[in-house]
């Protein structure tokens, strides 16, 4: 985006809205805005804003998620766009390569997060 991603000022309002509900505005979301000024005030002429993410973290944090789970969520929340994009482009996409093998780890067993050191 060449301004501010429109979903993270949708996901701003959302949490201002939120958070008042809870009694007030939680000091992450305080310092959260006042980084995205500081920020916009010296990468916005770069082109460079806040996206979808930047709030998203802050709501799901006051929904009592634990952080260790806020990456599950992002790829949750994205699985559906990565869906279509993989639809598109298997009818004759020229960006789908096809011949890529994938030559990482095998498969692992899962460990819970309580058993993980």
């Amino acid at each position: 985006y060449k301004t501010k991603d429109p979903r993270a000022a949708i996901l701003q309002q959302l949490a201002e809205e939120v958070l008042k509900d809870k009694a007030g505005l939680s000091k992450t979301f305080e310092i959260a805005k006042e980084v995205e000024a500081v920020c916009e005030e010296y990468l916005g002429p770069k082109g460079v804003y806040p996206n979808v993410d930047f709030y998203s973290g802050i709501l799901y944090r006051e929904m009592g998620f634990d952080p260790q789970m806020f990456t599950s969520i992002f790829a949750v929340a994205r699985s559906a766009g990565w869906m279509a994009h993989w639809r598109e482009q298997l009818h004759g996409n020229k960006i789908y390569r096809p011949t890529q093998i994938y030559i990482g780890p095998g498969p692992r067993c899962y460990i819970p997060l309580d058993q993980r050191g």
